[in-house]
């Protein structure tokens, strides 16, 4: 059984046509869900890789202006 416009349906007495597009859906969002998992490591990759925001007390101390 599967929602469609708030309708719900059983794929088991789809046309053949409708059983192929719903299992290319249901591999979609698989596929999707993986891509889903690359992507968030990545972005943690590149956060690591991002300069680190300097305290105003170290922009002092760079500048020479710490007391």
């Amino acid at each position: 059984m599967f929602t469609f416009n708030d309708k719900q349906y059983d794929e088991t007495i789809l046309s053949d046509k409708g059983k192929a597009i719903w299992n290319k859906l249901i591999k979609i969002g698989e596929q999707k869900a993986d891509l889903d998992i690359v992507a968030n490591y990545w972005t943690s990759q590149l956060q690591a890789e991002l300069p680190k925001e300097e305290t105003k007390e170290e922009s002092k101390e760079a500048n020479g202006t710490a007391k």
